[in-house]
């Protein structure tokens, strides 16, 4: 009995075991984990390039939305300047051109009649 338990401690010295402290993992699931992170990273890098894109629309629609505002502005200073035009061209209530040929016809016939008066 004796020389088999040395047989035995002889071996356990000769092949050690790993250290395990805590969990121990086998090869198959140690390159499933090696796996799973290389995904998690390249799924980290994806979303990385589409934060970045998506920043990049995010400026693009504020500068887009500030070119907005001011061609809004400007179309309303356009109307502004338009209204101002309109009042500059519309006729006044002297240039009626049907008032001065009844104006014209009242005055030459009063004139008439005040000749026919004269003796």
């Amino acid at each position: 009995m004796r020389k088999l338990l040395s047989i035995l401690l002889v071996f356990s010295f000769l092949t050690p075991q790993e250290p395990c402290d805590g969990t121990c993992y086998t090869e198959e699931e140690e390159i499933n984990i090696e796996n799973h992170i290389t995904d998690i990273e390249t799924k980290l890098s994806l979303s990385n390039e589409k934060i970045l894109l998506l920043n990049g629309l995010i400026t693009d629609y504020k500068l887009n939305d500030s070119l907005n505002v001011s061609l809004i502005n400007d179309y309303k200073q356009q109307l502004v300047f338009k209204e101002e035009m309109i009042d500059l061209v519309k006729p006044k209530w002297y240039d009626n051109k049907y008032l001065w040929f009844f104006g014209g016809v009242i005055l030459t016939s009063g004139a008439v009649y005040l000749a026919g008066q004269i003796n």
